[in-house]
């Protein structure tokens, strides 16, 4: 790198990773091991080099196509992603919309990674900061990682990706709660990503969406509930602390599935 380059750039930065696994290579049964582990490759393939392109529709609107830096390390995973790009055409992006752009694209990954983690009985946890960044061939240097990574571990807690006030003044919006399906408020007054509304959508797509639907909420609610219910039995230290935790998780998924009706 050239010492006329700039070493670091003001980026969106997505830090996550997965509840619970501190100690899963000692204590999980090995068909549960290898389920994770085939869920981190999944992940570590789709690491990627940044990419932004556009082109304009028919209907005069103008269509981008985003694809983020990824880096995937142990069981956790970076994304970021530029700050307003300067040369976009037909005119620049106001920093509003881009912020905007970056959250939905934060969504459509969690998304995917929370399902396929669900499954095996993982739940997600994050943090999403704005700041200079260095992420370029799997290196992952500058602020703006440090402080989403004490997001995740100084805020977040709960299974849940919380939005630093850098990115909510990106935005721009006086009411963050307009936008119910990016942010949500917890109950201590921060905002997070809504990626549990993005899964049921997700899930519920056409053919036999509703059939679908139904059917995905009661597997995933009586996996949920099974997962509660061992950690509420469990004599482990951490078990009562992991309890709540998927407790939260349940009211979250409840809430975004409850046009989905169970018979």
């Amino acid at each position: 790198m050239s010492d006329e380059t700039p070493a670091l750039y003001d980026r969106y930065t997505l830090f996550f990773d997965f509840l619970g696994t501190s100690n899963a290579a000692a204590t999980w049964p090995r068909e549960r091991i290898h389920q994770f582990v085939d869920l981190l490759i999944a992940i570590a393939q789709v690491q990627s080099a940044e990419d932004i392109s556009g082109n304009s529709q028919a209907d005069g609107s103008y269509r981008f196509a985003i694809t983020p830096e990824v880096t995937v390390f142990s069981d956790n995973v970076v994304v970021s992603y530029s700050g307003v790009p300067q040369d976009t055409q037909p005119q620049k992006l106001l920093e509003t919309v881009w912020a905007e752009i970056i959250c939905k694209d934060a969504i459509r990954i969690l998304c995917w990674v929370a399902e396929m983690g669900l499954r095996i009985g993982l739940l997600i946890r994050g943090g999403l900061s704005y700041g200079q960044l260095h992420h370029e061939s799997g290196v992952v240097f500058g602020e703006a990682m440090v402080d989403a990574h004490k997001l995740e571990k100084e805020i977040a807690a709960n299974p849940r990706i919380v939005v630093s006030e850098r990115v909510i003044a990106k935005l721009g919006y006086a009411l963050p709660g307009n936008m119910k399906d990016i942010l949500l408020p917890d109950t201590d007054s921060t905002w997070h990503l809504n990626y549990f509304s993005a899964m049921m959508r997700q899930a519920t797509l056409e053919p036999n969406g509703a059939d679908k639907g139904i059917r995905w909420k009661a597997a995933h609610l009586e996996l949920i509930n099974r997962e509660i219910c061992e950690l509420r039995c469990s004599t482990l230290p951490v078990a009562s602390r992991c309890a709540e935790k998927w407790e939260w998780f349940k009211q979250q998924f409840e809430a975004a599935t409850h046009e989905i009706r169970l018979q």
